[in-house]
Protein backbone atom coordinates (compact mmCIF):
# COMPACT_ATOMS: atom_id res chain seq x y z
CA UNK A 1 0.00 0.00 0.00
CA UNK A 2 2.96 2.04 0.54
CA UNK A 3 4.48 1.98 -2.30
CA UNK A 4 2.30 3.79 -4.80
CA UNK A 5 2.77 7.50 -3.26
CA UNK A 6 6.17 6.72 -3.06
CA UNK A 7 6.25 5.91 -7.03
CA UNK A 8 4.34 9.18 -7.93
CA UNK A 9 6.66 10.99 -5.83
CA UNK A 10 10.12 10.16 -8.19
CA UNK A 11 7.66 10.56 -11.18
CA UNK A 12 7.18 13.93 -10.29
CA UNK A 13 10.81 14.30 -9.44
CA UNK A 14 11.51 13.55 -12.93
CA UNK A 15 9.45 15.71 -14.57
CA UNK A 16 10.17 18.48 -12.44
CA UNK A 17 14.16 17.88 -13.22
CA UNK A 18 13.30 17.73 -17.26
CA UNK A 19 11.63 20.84 -17.16
CA UNK A 20 14.48 22.88 -14.93
CA UNK A 21 17.02 21.27 -17.59
CA UNK A 22 14.52 22.70 -20.57
CA UNK A 23 14.36 25.78 -18.89
CA UNK A 24 18.30 25.99 -18.69
CA UNK A 25 18.72 25.28 -22.31
CA UNK A 26 16.94 28.20 -23.06
CA UNK A 27 18.96 30.23 -21.10
CA UNK A 28 22.07 28.98 -22.08
CA UNK A 29 20.88 29.05 -26.25
CA UNK A 30 23.62 31.26 -27.88
CA UNK A 31 22.54 34.50 -28.95
CA UNK A 32 21.49 34.96 -31.96
CA UNK A 33 22.94 36.79 -35.62
CA UNK A 34 21.93 40.45 -34.81
CA UNK A 35 23.09 40.38 -31.12
CA UNK A 36 26.51 38.72 -32.27
CA UNK A 37 26.67 41.44 -34.70
CA UNK A 38 25.95 44.02 -32.41
CA UNK A 39 28.88 42.53 -29.68
CA UNK A 40 31.15 42.60 -32.90
CA UNK A 41 31.07 46.38 -33.71
CA UNK A 42 30.34 47.45 -30.05
CA UNK A 43 33.96 45.32 -29.62
CA UNK A 44 35.64 47.70 -32.26
CA UNK A 45 34.15 50.65 -31.28
CA UNK A 46 35.99 50.17 -28.10
CA UNK A 47 38.97 48.85 -29.04
CA UNK A 48 39.17 45.36 -27.87
CA UNK A 49 40.65 42.72 -30.84
CA UNK A 50 40.12 39.94 -28.21
CA UNK A 51 36.38 40.43 -28.34
CA UNK A 52 35.94 41.30 -31.81
CA UNK A 53 38.09 38.47 -32.46
CA UNK A 54 36.04 36.09 -30.45
CA UNK A 55 32.78 36.93 -32.65
CA UNK A 56 34.73 35.83 -35.79
CA UNK A 57 34.92 32.41 -37.41
CA UNK A 58 39.02 32.86 -37.18
CA UNK A 59 40.35 29.36 -37.47
CA UNK A 60 41.81 30.42 -40.69
CA UNK A 61 43.04 34.29 -39.48
CA UNK A 62 46.44 34.86 -38.19
CA UNK A 63 44.54 36.57 -35.02
CA UNK A 64 48.86 37.50 -33.34
CA UNK A 65 49.23 39.88 -36.73
CA UNK A 66 45.56 40.90 -36.59
CA UNK A 67 45.70 41.92 -33.17
CA UNK A 68 49.29 43.91 -33.14
CA UNK A 69 48.43 46.16 -36.01
CA UNK A 70 45.27 46.74 -34.09
CA UNK A 71 47.19 48.26 -31.13
CA UNK A 72 48.40 50.58 -33.46
CA UNK A 73 44.67 51.73 -34.56
CA UNK A 74 44.58 55.60 -34.29
CA UNK A 75 40.58 55.54 -34.48
CA UNK A 76 38.12 53.04 -34.25
CA UNK A 77 34.46 52.60 -35.43
CA UNK A 78 31.75 54.55 -33.65
CA UNK A 79 28.08 54.94 -33.80
CA UNK A 80 27.41 51.30 -34.99
CA UNK A 81 23.66 49.87 -35.56
CA UNK A 82 22.90 46.72 -36.79
CA UNK A 83 19.75 48.16 -39.35
CA UNK A 84 18.63 44.62 -40.68
CA UNK A 85 19.23 41.38 -40.26
CA UNK A 86 18.04 38.48 -42.71
CA UNK A 87 18.91 35.10 -42.03
CA UNK A 88 18.97 32.03 -44.53
CA UNK A 89 19.57 28.82 -42.90
CA UNK A 90 22.41 28.44 -41.78
CA UNK A 91 23.69 32.24 -42.73
CA UNK A 92 22.98 35.57 -42.11
CA UNK A 93 23.40 39.00 -43.41
CA UNK A 94 23.42 42.19 -41.11
CA UNK A 95 22.98 45.55 -42.71
CA UNK A 96 25.41 48.03 -40.63
CA UNK A 97 25.98 51.68 -40.30
CA UNK A 98 29.05 53.49 -38.66
CA UNK A 99 31.19 56.23 -38.13
CA UNK A 100 35.02 55.82 -38.98
CA UNK A 101 37.30 58.33 -38.90
CA UNK A 102 34.38 61.42 -39.20
CA UNK A 103 33.06 59.50 -42.02
CA UNK A 104 29.53 57.76 -42.48
CA UNK A 105 29.60 54.24 -43.92
CA UNK A 106 27.43 51.51 -44.17
CA UNK A 107 27.54 47.71 -45.22
CA UNK A 108 26.73 44.67 -44.76
CA UNK A 109 27.80 41.50 -42.10
CA UNK A 110 27.75 38.01 -43.39
CA UNK A 111 27.39 35.67 -39.87
CA UNK A 112 27.71 31.34 -40.07
CA UNK A 113 26.61 29.08 -38.22
CA UNK A 114 29.21 27.31 -36.52
CA UNK A 115 29.73 24.11 -33.59
CA UNK A 116 29.69 27.12 -30.92
CA UNK A 117 27.31 29.17 -32.58
CA UNK A 118 26.76 32.64 -35.00
CA UNK A 119 30.17 33.91 -35.84
CA UNK A 120 31.01 37.00 -38.23
CA UNK A 121 32.70 35.50 -41.34
CA UNK A 122 35.85 36.72 -41.60
CA UNK A 123 35.10 39.00 -44.76
CA UNK A 124 33.75 40.91 -41.70
CA UNK A 125 37.48 42.19 -41.77
CA UNK A 126 38.79 44.55 -44.04
CA UNK A 127 42.14 43.75 -46.62
CA UNK A 128 44.95 45.88 -47.03
CA UNK A 129 47.46 45.63 -49.25
CA UNK A 130 50.57 47.79 -49.07
CA UNK A 131 53.18 48.93 -51.90
CA UNK A 132 56.22 50.07 -51.48
CA UNK A 133 59.14 51.50 -53.64
CA UNK A 134 61.24 50.67 -51.33
CA UNK A 135 61.98 47.57 -49.01
CA UNK A 136 60.06 44.79 -48.73
CA UNK A 137 57.89 45.39 -45.55
CA UNK A 138 55.70 47.93 -43.63
CA UNK A 139 54.53 48.04 -39.90
CA UNK A 140 51.23 48.48 -38.62
CA UNK A 141 51.00 48.92 -34.62
CA UNK A 142 53.25 46.28 -33.52
CA UNK A 143 53.54 44.25 -36.78
CA UNK A 144 55.35 44.07 -39.36
CA UNK A 145 53.67 42.95 -42.67
CA UNK A 146 55.32 42.07 -45.92
CA UNK A 147 54.40 44.71 -49.18
CA UNK A 148 52.49 43.32 -52.27
CA UNK A 149 50.11 40.75 -50.24
CA UNK A 150 46.82 41.36 -49.02
CA UNK A 151 46.46 41.07 -45.44
CA UNK A 152 43.26 41.08 -43.15
CA UNK A 153 42.69 43.74 -40.55
CA UNK A 154 40.19 44.75 -37.87
CA UNK A 155 38.08 47.77 -39.09
CA UNK A 156 39.60 50.66 -38.20
CA UNK A 157 42.24 53.72 -39.17
CA UNK A 158 45.51 52.88 -39.49
CA UNK A 159 48.96 54.72 -40.06
CA UNK A 160 51.45 52.69 -42.35
CA UNK A 161 55.15 52.76 -41.69
CA UNK A 162 57.25 51.80 -44.10
CA UNK A 163 60.42 49.49 -42.57
CA UNK A 164 62.50 49.85 -40.87
CA UNK A 165 60.20 52.11 -38.82
CA UNK A 166 63.04 54.78 -38.01
CA UNK A 167 65.21 54.58 -40.69
CA UNK A 168 62.80 55.18 -43.62
CA UNK A 169 60.10 58.04 -43.45
CA UNK A 170 56.68 58.38 -45.30
CA UNK A 171 53.71 56.53 -43.68
CA UNK A 172 50.28 56.75 -44.83
CA UNK A 173 46.98 56.63 -43.57
CA UNK A 174 44.61 54.24 -44.54
CA UNK A 175 40.62 53.37 -43.80
CA UNK A 176 40.41 49.74 -43.53
CA UNK A 177 36.22 49.43 -43.79
CA UNK A 178 34.29 45.96 -43.09
CA UNK A 179 34.50 43.79 -45.65
CA UNK A 180 36.31 46.06 -48.02
CA UNK A 181 39.91 45.99 -49.81
CA UNK A 182 41.88 48.82 -49.23
CA UNK A 183 45.76 49.95 -50.45
CA UNK A 184 48.56 52.38 -49.17
CA UNK A 185 51.24 53.40 -51.37
CA UNK A 186 54.41 53.94 -49.51
CA UNK A 187 56.78 56.34 -51.21
CA UNK A 188 59.74 56.51 -48.44
CA UNK A 189 62.99 58.45 -48.18
CA UNK A 190 65.84 58.16 -45.85
CA UNK A 191 64.88 59.66 -42.25
CA UNK A 192 67.58 61.96 -40.82
CA UNK A 193 68.72 59.34 -38.69
CA UNK A 194 69.42 56.77 -41.10
CA UNK A 195 72.87 57.80 -42.11
CA UNK A 196 74.19 57.83 -38.63
CA UNK A 197 72.96 54.65 -38.47
CA UNK A 198 74.32 52.94 -41.25
CA UNK A 199 77.31 54.96 -40.31
CA UNK A 200 77.37 53.07 -36.85
CA UNK A 201 77.15 49.82 -38.61
CA UNK A 202 80.18 50.69 -41.05
CA UNK A 203 81.98 51.62 -38.60
CA UNK A 204 81.67 48.88 -36.44
CA UNK A 205 82.78 46.64 -39.20
CA UNK A 206 85.30 48.88 -40.03
CA UNK A 207 86.99 48.60 -36.42
CA UNK A 208 87.23 44.69 -36.98
CA UNK A 209 88.64 44.95 -40.34
CA UNK A 210 91.52 46.98 -38.30
CA UNK A 211 91.75 44.98 -35.58
CA UNK A 212 95.08 43.63 -35.06
CA UNK A 213 95.70 39.64 -37.18
CA UNK A 214 97.62 37.25 -38.92
CA UNK A 215 96.94 37.75 -42.26
CA UNK A 216 95.34 40.85 -44.25
CA UNK A 217 91.23 40.86 -43.98
CA UNK A 218 89.69 40.21 -46.84
CA UNK A 219 86.65 42.36 -47.69
CA UNK A 220 87.82 45.51 -46.23
CA UNK A 221 88.80 47.62 -48.72
CA UNK A 222 92.63 47.05 -47.13
CA UNK A 223 95.79 46.40 -49.77
CA UNK A 224 98.84 45.96 -47.75
CA UNK A 225 101.73 45.52 -50.46
CA UNK A 226 103.74 42.93 -47.83
CA UNK A 227 105.03 40.50 -50.31
CA UNK A 228 107.29 43.31 -51.91
CA UNK A 229 109.44 42.91 -48.89
CA UNK A 230 108.92 39.97 -46.76
CA UNK A 231 108.60 36.16 -47.52
CA UNK A 232 105.99 35.33 -44.70
CA UNK A 233 104.25 37.65 -42.87
CA UNK A 234 103.50 36.80 -38.92
CA UNK A 235 101.50 39.78 -38.00
CA UNK A 236 99.51 43.19 -39.43
CA UNK A 237 98.41 46.11 -37.14
CA UNK A 238 96.34 49.14 -38.42
CA UNK A 239 96.55 53.24 -37.19
CA UNK A 240 93.60 54.42 -39.19
CA UNK A 241 94.48 58.31 -39.19
CA UNK A 242 91.00 59.36 -41.50
CA UNK A 243 87.80 57.14 -41.07
CA UNK A 244 86.16 56.69 -44.52
CA UNK A 245 83.24 59.00 -45.10
CA UNK A 246 79.89 57.12 -46.05
CA UNK A 247 77.51 58.03 -48.06
CA UNK A 248 74.30 56.30 -50.24
CA UNK A 249 73.91 56.41 -53.89
CA UNK A 250 70.89 58.11 -55.16
CA UNK A 251 68.67 54.96 -55.29
CA UNK A 252 69.60 53.65 -51.99
CA UNK A 253 71.04 50.53 -53.32
CA UNK A 254 74.76 50.54 -52.77
CA UNK A 255 76.82 52.65 -50.31
CA UNK A 256 80.52 54.00 -50.42
CA UNK A 257 82.62 54.74 -47.19
CA UNK A 258 85.77 57.00 -49.27
CA UNK A 259 88.20 59.13 -48.20
CA UNK A 260 89.70 57.23 -45.53
CA UNK A 261 93.77 57.29 -44.62
CA UNK A 262 94.85 54.03 -43.04
CA UNK A 263 98.59 53.23 -42.07
CA UNK A 264 99.33 49.22 -42.25
CA UNK A 265 102.39 47.85 -40.07
CA UNK A 266 103.18 44.19 -41.67
CA UNK A 267 105.60 42.27 -39.72
CA UNK A 268 107.01 38.62 -40.94
CA UNK A 269 110.43 37.29 -42.41
CA UNK A 270 112.66 38.72 -45.06
CA UNK A 271 113.47 36.58 -47.85
CA UNK A 272 116.79 36.32 -46.54
CA UNK A 273 115.56 34.94 -43.29
CA UNK A 274 115.78 37.83 -40.42
CA UNK A 275 112.66 39.39 -39.36
CA UNK A 276 111.32 42.64 -40.74
CA UNK A 277 108.47 45.10 -40.45
CA UNK A 278 107.38 47.52 -42.80
CA UNK A 279 105.23 50.36 -43.03
CA UNK A 280 102.38 51.09 -45.86
CA UNK A 281 100.08 54.03 -46.06
CA UNK A 282 97.03 54.59 -47.82
CA UNK A 283 95.61 57.79 -48.66
CA UNK A 284 92.07 56.39 -50.39
CA UNK A 285 91.06 53.30 -47.98
CA UNK A 286 87.44 52.69 -49.40
CA UNK A 287 84.80 50.25 -47.97
CA UNK A 288 81.72 49.58 -51.20
CA UNK A 289 78.83 47.44 -50.80
CA UNK A 290 75.05 47.61 -51.58
CA UNK A 291 71.66 48.48 -49.77
CA UNK A 292 68.98 46.19 -48.71
CA UNK A 293 65.70 47.16 -46.47
CA UNK A 294 64.05 43.86 -45.83
CA UNK A 295 61.74 43.19 -42.69
CA UNK A 296 62.25 45.83 -40.42
CA UNK A 297 66.00 46.28 -41.00
CA UNK A 298 68.65 48.10 -42.61
CA UNK A 299 71.30 45.24 -44.10
CA UNK A 300 74.11 46.59 -45.56
CA UNK A 301 76.81 44.17 -47.16
CA UNK A 302 80.16 44.23 -48.55
CA UNK A 303 81.57 43.04 -51.75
Amino acid sequence: MKRGPLIAVIAAGVVLLAIAGTVLWLLQRPPGPQAVAEAYLGALAGGDADAALDRVASDSLDTSMIEAAFAGATATIADATVTDVIEDGETATASIAYTLDSVSGSGELMLQQTPTGWKVSPDGLGTLTITSTLGDAAAIGTGVFAVDEPVMLLPALYDVLPAPVGILTGAATVVVAPGSAATAALQPALSGTALEAASTQVQTYLDACTAPAAVVPEDCGIRVPWAADLATLSSVAFRVETAPTLAFAEDLSSFAATGGVLVATASGTTRDGSAGTFTYRTDDWSLRGGVAFTGNQLVLSVG
